[in-house]
């Protein structure tokens, strides 16, 4: 059991390992479908100016009305967002690249050169708002994500030259947006200056676990290993159906042997003549005929998984990183079909996607790629489930008086139904990357910084989840739910976090909780620096999510520090959880005198109310302090506060100490107001902090 304050009778279980399995099936009524689509020309450019006219879409073969309609040009938002870091893109306008390296069907040496171009991508191409992800295929281990999506450039380029070999590479969170690199022969330079000799390096000591030649395979096991690639790709993708916006697998590869599944491509051979003549002989059991007509079953296998491709919204382009081929890559000595190509191209057409053939300059091809992806148009449309938990609804999407060469538009969409492990982990990240506004469940978030150890300062959290929507449609005795907390600093990277699994039981305390609600208390470890800190909570039996952030300074505290006031807010009759030790945990900070308070920001407020404020200053010296309270308004304005000092505490052996007021809003305008206290000291530090608040 997590120790409790506040309520003690609440019933609030750790269940980190033996976490139970959801008891009840999640099931999300669809009522409103949207149908991100991109049109190109024959040129491959983004088509701009249709209207909604210009669409139609049929849902299982019936037409419907198109309800809503948007043009989301990809740059021009984009550069809006990064007017305000704060500013989320809309989920369809998130373009979404899977970077997946097939080593079973490549060599180490063109590895090599795939990862140099895909650093290429990730530092020069990828766009400040896009995510990428990283995964590789074996046929022992088959497809494997090494990173999550992500904005952390760093984070890819190392699951890029390292290809997840975990003798240099270790994801160090739940969510695969954070990992340990080590040094140790991770950096053996090649001619780029790194990453393709690591990389190659990587591929090479990974091939060593499929180490067979395939010459000396029969076409059965080679179709076997085919099967393998296929459905684990198809499951992968399967997987990136629940999240939102654009989600496009660039295979690095070069390619499978055709044939497998369609036969022998020369049928001039030596081998297509000698089974001629078999034929005519009547000896038919010389003739191996899926190997001269196709193999169905292959065949069948290429389609299942292009299907689901296709179903998930998601497609597959493929780069062959052979490089320019000649007749000898593509024939064998008796002149039948080798591995060419070709295979690729039978795996990308039916997704919509495209091969990259026959180029050494693969940052080119990439570049191409992109500029398909600029426009993206929003269709919606109502819709009637059958709650039937994965049914499958087919669409279609037609442009109609336009020019177009290419239409890309998913090819239906899925009733929701229980989360996989991956899809879980998926989709919690994309929604932390993304800033995604889900509010299934009221989530709430409070960081204040202090001085820590090690140069690193020591930011409590309280994570609030309101109980009345945290139970929302559960109906069994206990309820589970997780908590991720992380602080991104300005380059997207992971710079410390927390997960917590909770278990309620609503036998005991379901009408306390509905009541009030639940905290968690956890403390994060960052350096002085901007941060974003956000929480996502998910409940398992409903599958039901919030998120929030918090944008927060933690400063040097190398002088005298203010940090940012807080409303002081009773407990009530709430449950507070707290986090697992970190080993350097300092006392419980938010006290007045003997009572524990929880600190909030960003509150609601009424005209006529009176708040506790509470101000905490660090090595502040109390003699002469001059402290001047004012509100800024929306626009600009600014005016005197109505605040009054009420108390204040001790310093602490840290030099903490905390002043308290009572601040009344008064006349203030509905809107929102900042709370800002501008503090001198005599020694002629000085400085400004603030607090968010809502007047009502």
């Amino acid at each position: 059991m997590r120790k409790l304050f506040a309520a003690a009778s609440l019933f609030v279980a750790a269940a980190a390992v033996n976490a139970q399995q959801p008891s009840a099936a999640e099931t999300v009524q669809v009522t409103v479908v949207e149908v991100p689509v991109t049109v190109s020309d024959r040129g491959g450019n983004a088509v701009r100016g249709l209207t909604k006219e210009n669409f139609e879409v049929t849902d299982d073969g019936k037409k419907v009305p198109i309800e809503y309609f948007e043009m989301l040009d990809l740059p021009t938002l984009t550069a809006q967002a990064e007017a305000s870091s704060s500013t989320p893109l809309p989920p369809a306008a998130t373009r979404h690249f899977l970077l997946l390296f097939d080593l079973a069907n490549s060599s180490p040496g063109t590895i090599g050169r795939a990862a140099a171009a895909a650093r290429q991508f990730i530092e020069g191409q990828l766009g400040e708002r896009d995510l990428a992800a990283v995964a590789t295929f074996t046929t022992e281990k088959g497809a494997r994500m090494i990173t999550n999506f992500t904005r952390n450039r760093t984070l890819l380029v190392n699951a890029i030259e390292t290809l997840g070999n975990p003798a240099y590479f270790k994801v160090a969170d739940p969510l695969m947006i954070s990992a340990l690199r080590a040094t140790n022969n991770a950096t053996a330079a090649g001619a780029d200056g790194g990453t393709a000799g690591a990389a190659e390096k990587a591929a090479q000591e990974m091939a060593r676990e499929n180490e067979v030649q395939q010459g000396k395979i029969r076409d059965n096991e080679l179709r076997d290993r085919l099967r393998i690639q296929l459905t684990n790709m198809g499951s992968l993708v399967r997987a990136l159906d629940r999240i939102s916006g654009q989600k496009q697998v660039i295979l690095l590869s070069e390619g499978f042997d055709a044939s497998l599944v369609h036969g022998r491509e020369n049928l001039g051979s030596a081998s297509a003549r000698q089974e001629d003549a078999s034929v005519l002989a009547g000896e038919v059991w010389n003739v191996d005929s899926d190997q001269r007509f196709g193999n169905a079953a292959a065949a069948n296998d290429v389609d299942m998984m292009t299907t689901l491709f296709r179903r998930s919204d998601v497609v597959l382009h493929a780069i062959d990183i052979k490089g320019l081929r000649g007749a000898s890559d593509v024939t064998t000595s008796d002149g039948t079909a080798g591995k060419s190509n070709e295979g690729l191209f039978l795996i990308t057409a039916p997704t919509g996607g495209t091969v990259f053939k026959n180029g050494n300059d693969l940052k080119s091809n990439f570049g191409r790629l992109l500029k398909q992806q600029e426009v993206v148009y929003v269709l919606g449309f109502q819709t009637h489930t059958t709650g039937k938990p994965g049914k499958f609804h087919a669409l279609k999407v037609k442009v109609v008086n336009a020019k177009a060469d290419k239409v890309t538009a998913r090819a239906g969409y899925y009733e929701q139904s229980n989360m996989s492990d991956l899809e879980r982990v998926l989709t919690v990240a994309d929604v932390l990357m993304t800033d995604a506004p889900v509010d299934d469940i009221t989530v709430k978030v409070t960081a204040t910084p202090f001085p820590g150890p090690n140069n690193r300062a020591r930011v409590p959290v309280v994570v609030e989840i309101p109980g009345s929507r945290l139970l929302q449609n559960i109906t069994g005795k206990s309820a589970n739910a997780e908590i991720f907390l992380y602080a991104f600093d300005k380059n997207s990277q992971v710079m410390d976090h927390l997960k917590e699994k909770i278990t309620l039981d609503l036998t005991k305390a379901g009408e306390q909780i509905r009541n009030g609600g639940v905290r968690y208390y956890g403390t994060l470890r960052l350096p002085a620096g901007d941060y974003a800190v956000k929480s996502v909570v998910r409940v398992e039996e409903s599958g039901l999510m919030g998120f929030t952030r918090a944008d927060v300074n933690v400063p040097a505290f190398a002088g005298s520090t203010v940090v940012d006031p807080v409303v002081v807010a009773e407990p009530g009759n709430w449950g507070l959880i707290v986090g697992p030790s970190r080993g350097d945990d300092y006392p419980y900070p938010f006290t007045a005198g003997e009572t524990r308070y929880i600190p909030q920001r960003n509150v609601q407020v009424s005209p006529s109310g009176t708040y506790r404020v509470a101000l905490f200053l660090i090595g502040v010296p109390l003699e002469n302090l001059g402290l001047t309270p004012t509100v800024t308004s929306e626009g600009g304005a600014t005016k005197q506060a109505d605040v009054k000092l009420v108390g204040r505490t001790a310093p602490d052996d840290r030099g903490v100490f905390q002043l308290f007021f009572d601040f009344k809003p008064g006349t203030l305008a509905s809107g929102q107001h900042q709370l800002k206290f501008d503090v001198k000291s005599k020694d002629g530090a000085q400085s400004v902090v603030s607090m968010p608040f809502v007047v009502q």
